[in-house]
């Protein structure tokens, strides 16, 4: 048996589209990473070729799990499901020539033929044909306006699930194709709870929840790997560092992606990750009562040290250098060179105003 924590929004409408057995041909699924999206999209495409009976003996597949999946159900939660397709960055295409989509951190053109090419098959043991694909948002232009025709009209029976963290940088022409389902940050009290029924003891399960930022799939993960909690307080530390620190300091953090190392990148982009929440966080707490900040915050760091940094910065500074966040976020995920994306993005860093600090703090 499996299920998706939370996100009854969601998954009542794709209750509501397996019931229909006519779903819509093209879903964007958009939320963090780690929020569930994906986990969700496969159980759907699981249920889509269901086979297996429900408990009153008819075929009806659902997304509120199978106390006895099926031979297709197991194969598509396993990934080897032949009418089950997942796309995503690295993946491979059919240009003989090309070598180096390992280290690709976006969906190429020639990866979305392939997938054109595949749907256009008859399903091989299945009832439907369904692509999910991961990183919607990395498509570029070319890509995407390749993919526009068949998102719009693909072949009979078949099902594509986009995934997409940033759903704003998606082309609206491929937006306007699809049936939107947002996948919403968990609160604090369903992660705990989650984290619980899997053996986490009361005090584990409150650390990693106040972590998680919402993030369902990071928790778990967290929960199995004691080093993502550990390595994202050092993320923490390490934002409030360089925000009190001089150039030279900040210009050092940056240094260590000189390497253009495919490792080094995806170290920076995690922490640069950790960093948007965390400055979010700082915009929170500059505005709001303890009451609020308590509720929404990602926490990772005492609430105190939080409530103390937002108080030090102007939040037009906070809300800029969120923007630059983002962009540099984008550069290190295409070819640009990380450590000057880095030291540019040091330079935006908000500087800590300390007249703002309450008379008495320290």
């Amino acid at each position: 048996m499996w299920s998706v924590i939370g996100h009854a929004p969601a998954l009542a409408a794709l209750e509501r589209a397996l019931a229909s057995e006519r779903p819509a041909h093209t879903w964007l699924f958009s939320g963090p990473e780690g929020v569930g999206k994906r986990h969700a999209a496969i159980e759907f495409a699981a249920a889509l070729n269901c086979t297996g009976p429900d408990a009153d003996g008819a075929k009806a597949p659902s997304l509120r799990g199978w106390s006895r999946p099926c031979g297709a159900c197991r194969d598509t939660l396993a990934g080897r499901h032949p009418d089950v397709e997942l796309l995503e960055p690295g993946g491979i295409c059919e240009e003989p020539e090309h070598r180096d989509h390992a280290e690709s951190r976006e969906l190429r053109i020639c990866q979305v033929r392939r997938l054109e090419r595949v749907l256009s098959l008859s399903p091989y043991s299945g009832r439907r044909r369904v692509a999910v694909v991961d990183a919607a948002d990395t498509l570029r232009a070319e890509a995407a306006n390749a993919f526009l025709k068949t998102l719009e009209e693909p072949p009979e029976g078949c099902v594509i699930v986009l995934l997409a963290e940033r759903e704003e940088r998606l082309p609206e022409t491929v937006i306007s194709r699809c049936q939107r389902l947002a996948f919403r940050p968990l609160p604090r009290p369903v992660l705990e709870e989650a984290l619980r029924a899997r053996g986490a003891t009361p005090e584990q399960a409150e650390a990693i929840a106040a972590a998680a930022a919402g993030r369902v799939g990071w928790a778990l993960r967290a929960l199995e790997d004691a080093s993502l909690l550990a390595g994202r307080r050092q993320m923490l530390d390490e934002a409030v560092r360089l925000a009190h620190a001089g150039r030279v300091e900040r210009f050092a953090w940056a240094r260590e992606a000189a390497s253009r190392a495919g490792e080094v990148r995806e170290r920076y982009l995690r922490e640069l990750a950790v960093w948007e929440e965390w400055w979010r966080d700082v915009l929170l707490a500059g505005a709001a009562e303890p009451p609020a900040l308590e509720a929404e915050s990602g926490g990772g760091l005492d609430e105190p040290v939080l409530s103390e940094e937002g108080k030090l910065y102007a939040a037009t500074d906070v809300v800029a250098f969120l923007r630059a966040l983002v962009k540099t976020r984008e550069y290190l995920q295409e070819n640009v060179d990380p450590q000057l994306a880095l030291e540019n993005l040091t330079l935006d860093l908000p500087t800590p105003n300390v007249a703002r600090r309450p008379v008495g703090a320290t």
